[in-house]
């Protein structure tokens, strides 16, 4: 993709050149650049060939080596080496965890004080006060005062209708408990006399079907010439028949205070479910209407906050419109940007170091617990990474070579167009070998760098 991205750029230079003299000027005004004559190139070729090609062939094989030496982990080791290495990759993440978190707190120190800093730089241009953020938190800090008031007017309002809204709830509620309550009381006190009517009714008739039998029994004991055995045998038989009578009302009265307790249960549960439903259904009303005075507040907060807003954008705008044409200000904001910066960066190099220094200093230490020599992974990645870097800035010296060399033939045969690895290209010429050779006429000497730029294979 790379390689590509290279070649549509050397089209677009050599179709640049050829346009730059299709007015006749230059070495393009011969009937073959009429004639729209192509040529194309073969890149890879051409960088293959090139005199510093063996460097960046070095320079690959360099990367791939500490890249691979960089993954590896040492083999063969006892359990007391493999416990100091152990122990060596722990150290080194404990140490990178506290170089980042160092890093990260010197830069959080510094964009503080720069922030400060802009804040009462813009507050001295604009004669704003400084105490309150600069000029920025001073608006803000207005326009924040100002919001909080109309929310809080709001929540006041809010607040009033909902202790209103809440007190007739509770009015309501105790009203319906009461009526419950009453509703209840004379059922109850209906069905008591209901119970307490057939009781007796039914004590009468107990008593009515025995009584013929008492009065008989009764009128025997009147006789004195009873003797003790006859007199003792009606009194029993008198006593059985009460106490069969007796046992007969307690019976029935055992059923009516059963029957009196069910349905007490029965209609306290009616009440309980009636009164809840009427307690939901007021909650549910009460809800709905403070969503709804929410929602009204809103709207009419809306306008108020949208107009506030404004102002202050507006308020803004002209501040920061004031300071970007005040050449002294926008000098001055520079130099405490780039004092804040060299300030950061010279910490962080010296905690870039000291982190390598602390790096190497386990390694050696690890390495004489384990009796073998150990590897920092993480500064062969980066060794790594630096000679990539290097390689790409050869090669792009060498791509700026060849595109020179390309442009100068193009212009020398007038050639409208050179395409860079474009095979079968129709009647386009082959230069590759021109070129090439123009390359290897300059030598290694010619291979200084003439553009800086982060592309390559």
């Amino acid at each position: 993709m790379r390689r590509l991205a290279l070649a549509a750029t050397l089209l677009l230079a050599i179709l640049a050149v050829g346009c730059s003299h299709q007015n006749g000027a230059g070495p393009f005004s011969g009937g073959a650049a009429r004639e729209g004559k192509v040529g194309y190139v073969d890149l890879d070729a051409v960088v293959a060939v090139h005199p510093l090609h063996s460097q960046l062939q070095a320079m690959q094989d360099q990367i791939a080596l500490l890249q691979q030496e960089s993954s590896l982990v040492p083999t063969g080791m006892t359990p007391e080496q493999n416990a100091a290495y152990q122990q060596l990759q722990a150290a080194l993440a404990d140490a990178e965890s506290k170089f980042q978190n160092d890093l990260g707190a010197r830069r959080a120190y510094y964009e503080q004080r720069e922030a400060q800093a802009i804040s009462q730089l813009q507050a001295s241009t604009l004669g704003a006060n400084s105490n309150a953020g600069g000029v920025l938190g001073g608006l803000q800090q207005q326009f924040g005062s100002q919001a909080r008031a109309m929310q809080q007017e709001a929540l006041t309002t809010l607040n009033n209708y909902r202790n209103g809204l809440f007190k007739q709830d509770t009015d309501h509620l105790r009203n319906v408990q009461q009526l419950i309550a009453a509703d209840v009381r004379g059922k109850l006190a209906q069905k008591a006399s209901q119970l307490s009517s057939a009781q007796t009714a039914y004590q009468v008739s107990v008593v009515k079907a025995d009584q013929e039998t008492k009065l008989n029994l009764q009128t025997k004991l009147q006789d004195l010439a009873l003797s003790d055995a006859q007199r003792a045998a009606y009194s029993a038989q008198l006593k059985a028949i009460e106490q069969a009578e007796q046992r007969k009302i307690d019976a029935r009265r055992a059923q009516g205070d059963a029957e009196m307790a069910q349905y007490e249960k029965q209609l306290q549960a009616q009440a309980s479910a009636r009164y809840e439903a009427e307690r939901k259904a007021t909650s549910d009303a009460t809800q709905a209407k403070l969503v709804a005075r929410q929602k009204q507040l809103q709207t009419e907060m809306q306008p108020q906050l949208t107009a506030l807003n404004g102002k202050f954008q507006t308020q803004l705008a002209a501040a920061n419109q004031k300071l970007a044409n005040n050449p002294k200000y926008q000098a001055q904001a520079q130099s405490v940007h780039q004092q804040m910066q060299s300030g950061y960066v010279g910490e962080a190099r010296k905690a870039s170091a000291a982190y390598e220094d602390t790096r190497k200093a386990l390694v050696e230490r690890y390495s004489a617990i384990a009796h073998m020599q150990f590897q920092d992974n993480q500064a062969l990645s980066a060794q790594a990474d630096q000679v990539a870097a290097e390689r790409r800035d050869l090669y792009q010296r060498i791509v700026a070579q060849v595109q020179s060399q390309i442009q100068d033939i193009a212009r020398s045969d007038g050639f409208a167009a050179v395409l860079t690895n474009v095979r079968g290209a129709g009647t386009a010429v082959d230069l590759t070998q021109r070129v090439e050779k123009a390359l290897a006429a300059l030598g290694t000497a010619t291979a200084s760098p003439t553009t800086t730029g982060s592309g390559g294979p």
